[in-house]
């Protein structure tokens, strides 16, 4: 992976673009934050590169050593983004209609600072640094305001970044990912089977079970499977169930 700009503005068109459709919108915006939730790293992109395009600074130095430490935050973690690009790729094909063939300066300059690998472009990296910190300078600071679905990600990102910080077993690390891989066909047919699975799991403990409240449980569990219709999310929450089952 040479370049982040462009995954990151398809995924701010995809949102954009599908912000006015509120059921599109959501359902874009859940298999978006379930990658987030997969990779640490790539939430942490997501929300620099937004930081850096948004956020203001009235001095200067502080604006540089600010746009340092995230390029080299980036710098030192960009191999890691290599595991997700699979999965970015997936939700792109599947919204190609929703993804604009756009640029965005700041991206591009965090871009040509962070996957460079040539040493001898010294003076060029300079200038995109400089760039970066300049753009940042402004009387005015960043308040936070939601005017856009743009901004919105930004603010999204974030919350997502804190909400998502428990760490995910390998187990499901997997399954997420699979998942976030998933064809429409595949899934159905994927959820149907694993619905069928835990359905037949709970039936075979609601035989054996000789306590009252675990037979409760395992009913509640049952008709809480029984109401979950086909999506990526109802399917991962069927494999977690069946896990606690086992």
């Amino acid at each position: 992976m040479n370049s982040f700009a462009k995954y990151k503005n398809s995924i701010d068109s995809i949102l954009e673009n599908s912000f006015k459709d509120s059921d599109k919108f959501k359902k874009n915006l859940s298999v978006i934050m379930g990658a987030m939730k997969y990779s640490k790293v790539l939430r942490e992109f997501f929300t620099l590169y937004n930081e850096v395009d948004l956020k203001k600074f009235k001095d200067a130095t502080e604006s540089e050593n600010y746009i340092n430490e995230c390029i080299s935050y980036l710098k030192n973690n960009k191999s890691k983004l290599n595991k997700v690009t699979k999965i970015l790729d997936k939700i792109i094909i599947d919204r190609k209609g929703l993804v604009d063939d756009r640029t965005n300066k700041v991206y591009e300059n965090i871009d040509k600072v962070v996957f460079n690998n040539n040493i001898v472009d010294l003076e060029n990296l300079n200038s995109y640094k400089k760039y970066l910190t300049e753009h940042t300078l402004n009387e005015k600071t960043y308040t936070g305001e939601i005017k856009n679905p743009k901004i919105l990600s930004h603010v999204l990102s974030k919350n997502y970044s804190k909400e998502y910080t428990e760490t995910l077993t390998e187990s499901q690390q997997n399954i997420l990912k699979n998942t976030l891989l998933m064809s429409e066909d595949t899934l159905s047919n994927e959820f149907t089977n694993i619905k069928g699975i835990a359905l037949n799991k709970v039936n075979e403990l609601l035989k054996e079970s000789e306590e009252d409240n675990l037979s409760a449980k395992l009913v509640q569990t049952k008709n809480q499977i029984t109401a979950l219709e086909v999506s990526k999310k109802s399917y991962i929450r069927v494999r977690e169930l069946l896990e606690d089952l086992n």
